[in-house]
Parts: structure tokens; sequence; C-alpha cells
């Protein structure tokens, strides 16, 4: 059995597309887990993946471990500082909650949070900034509860942030303990799992609308809906797409930058 037909087999048992899998370090990853195992090829390992939740989970994490790095496309940023959480913060509320899906080690959440930091926390120092980070895969929630970070993932960061908020340590970046401190980090997998309820922004970029199959990211896309207020809004990946089911649940608002709108189930405007 070859690798393509491995993935072919394997991926749709997790509810995910087999077609981005298909890189040699995934490969590398797949074939080292199964030597440790004791087995000696791809068909060995699918009939121990086909009978083994657990190993279902692992599999799944081999294949889904994404690489971010902190402001990633940083014109999303900047629309969220100048019309997202303005919208948001009009009337009266106590708190703001955001929630990653997919954070990996932590540097979508943290830039979020050092959004909210110099742009609003001074001005609206009654609302309180909820920021939720999950992911399935704990040694990553480990490494972003550490904050530390090399240098490459911060090209985007503006000097003025990585000086006030950021320590060098040897080759490492030590992110502030007040930011650190602001994120809660939990393990969870949105696709097996109830979602997370009354969020006013999720982030889910590069994970469910570019890996899982058609059919989960109908499922994920309903979770998000079910867990955002109306009217809050849902950032995907820049190269991603919602399933065709979107415009019953979520308006385009910043098109470019992929952020929409969750309006009442069967509602849906132009804007």
């Amino acid at each position: 059995m070859e690798f393509d037909d491995f993935l072919r087999e394997a991926a749709p048992l997790l509810g995910l597309q087999w077609q981005p899998f298909r890189r040699k370090g995934v490969k590398r990853k797949v074939e080292r887990r199964f030597t440790q195992m004791g087995l000696s090829n791809f068909e060995e390992y699918l009939l121990r993946v086909k009978k083994d939740s657990e190993e279902q989970r692992l599999l799944s994490k081999i294949f889904t471990v994404t690489i971010s790095r902190f402001f990633r496309d940083k014109k999303v940023f900047d629309t969220l500082r100048q019309y997202v959480f303005p919208d948001l913060l009009r009337g009266d509320r106590k708190e703001l909650k955001i929630w990653s899906i997919g954070c990996a080690s932590g540097e979508e959440p943290y830039s979020l949070s050092l959004v909210w930091k110099e742009a609003f926390e001074r001005s609206h120092f009654h609302i309180g900034l909820s920021l939720l980070a999950t992911d399935i895969d704990e040694e990553m929630l480990k490494r972003a509860k550490e904050g530390k970070y090399k240098e490459s993932s911060l090209k985007e960061v503006p000097e003025e942030i990585l000086r006030k908020f950021f320590e060098r340590e040897g080759e490492f970046y030590l992110l502030d303990e007040v930011i650190r401190e602001s994120t809660e980090f939990r393990r969870h997998d949105i696709l097996r799992e109830e979602p997370f309820r009354g969020m006013d922004i999720i982030f889910c970029r590069n994970l469910a609308f570019t890996y899982f199959s058609k059919e989960r990211r109908t499922e994920v896309l309903k979770k998000i809906a079910s867990s955002l207020k109306e009217r809050g809004y849902l950032v995907i990946g820049r190269d991603e797409s919602l399933p065709l089911t979107y415009p019953t649940l979520f308006v385009p608002t910043h098109s470019e930058e992929k952020i929409y709108q969750r309006f009442p189930s069967g509602f849906c405007r132009q804007r």
C-alpha cells in the first residue's frame, strides 16, 4: 500500500479530506509512528487505526498540526481593531468573549490579547476580555502556556509591541506574563465535543475549512453558529471558504479578510 492509498482510506475515518496531507513531512511522521508501534507498513497501520479510536485521535493530531505566527495575515487584525471591536463595544456590556479554535502554540489568541491591551483596554476599562483558546494537541497547549517563541514567529509583530511585551531569552522571546495570563487554554475537539456558548468572536482559521470533509465542515459551521451570539463574528483563513449552507447562518462583512457576521437562522442580508 502506497501513502496516497493509506490517506484515501484513513482520512475519511477521521472526518478529513485526504488531499491536503500528501506531503513528505506528514508521510515521515506517519512512518515514524507505525515504526514505534512495531508495525512494518501503511497497510498494517491502517488496520490498527480502523480498530483503535485512540489511535484515530493521535493520527488526527499528526495530520492537522498547524504552524502559526503572531499577527498572521495582519490585515485581519487591523480590521478587527478598526471595525469589529468597535462594533461589538457599542452599547452596555461587561465582557467581550473570544474563542480561538485550533490555537496551536498560542500565537493567534495572544495576538488578539495584544490588540485589546494596546487599543481598547484603557478606554474600555469597565469591560473584561474573556479569551478562550483550544486545541486537541496537549503538547501544543503546553507550549502555548509557556509563551516562548522563536524569532520566526514574531516577524509580523510591530516593533513597539515587541519591545514592550517580549523579553529575549537566548534564542527565544518570552511573552509578558500579563498577556499570558489573559488567555485560558483548554483541550477541546471541535469535531467530537459540544461547542462553548455565548461567544462574540470565533477564530477558526486554517483548520476545519481546509482539512475537514464537506460533511464535517457543515457540522463545524453549525456548531460555530450555535456558539456565537447573534451578530457575533466568525473569522476563517484567507484561502478558505465556508460551506454552501453558510448564507442561512452568516453574512460576509469584510470579504477580503474572510470575516463573517452571525444572524438569526434563516435570515441573510447583503452589506
